[in-house]
């Protein structure tokens, strides 16, 4: 079955789509991923197929998932710059005021 954007786009509308919008957009990342062959994309086809996960399956999918985060969480604190808090005894600065004079 093949369905278009249109349909999509009307059943993301829906107030209960909210599943439905988590797996398109880890299905988008893992389209944009080189390693998402097509061996996984079968897999995933053959559980869509199947109308259920093994528990084992989703156990061992939630531990990866863990794992992952922790990954991501780990680069982005790379790329990301701490921030730096103001130090508290330093003296603020007085405020200066422009005068001019019309000469």
């Amino acid at each position: 079955m093949k369905v278009s954007t249109n349909e999509l786009l009307l059943a993301l509308r829906a107030p209960n789509s909210g599943w439905l919008a988590a797996l398109v957009c880890a299905l988008d990342e893992a389209l944009q991923d080189p390693d998402f062959g097509e061996p996984q994309r079968a897999m995933v086809h053959s559980l869509l197929d199947a109308g259920a996960v093994p528990n084992a399956v989703a156990v061992a999918a939630n531990d990866r998932l863990e794992r992952f985060e922790e990954t991501v969480k780990d680069l982005h604190s790379l790329l990301v710059a701490p921030v730096v808090e103001p130090l508290a005894d330093v003296k603020a600065r007085p405020k200066l005021t422009l005068c001019g004079s019309a000469a």
